[in-house]
């Protein structure tokens, strides 16, 4: 299996895009996961929109509420 680098910038704006299209291919609004999660609504548009770098954790709370793992978050 080959790896590609990637800038950081790029993992950002590949993730953000993941993020948001699970949570629509799910039918889920911002705020229901948001909330659902315990993330506040700003901090999950800011992920999604490339303006904030999520933690660790808050990875961990949106994985769950789109019912995937991390990992799955991650492979771009």
């Amino acid at each position: 299996m080959e790896h590609k680098m990637i800038s950081q910038n790029k993992a950002l704006f590949l993730l953000a895009h993941k993020i948001k299209k699970m949570r629509k291919q799910r039918s889920l609004t911002l705020e229901k996961l948001a909330y659902e999660n315990d993330i506040s609504k700003g901090n999950l548009s800011d992920i999604e929109n490339c303006r904030r770098s999520p933690s660790l954790a808050t990875l961990v709370k949106i994985a769950n509420g789109l019912g995937c793992k991390v990992r799955d978050l991650l492979t771009f």
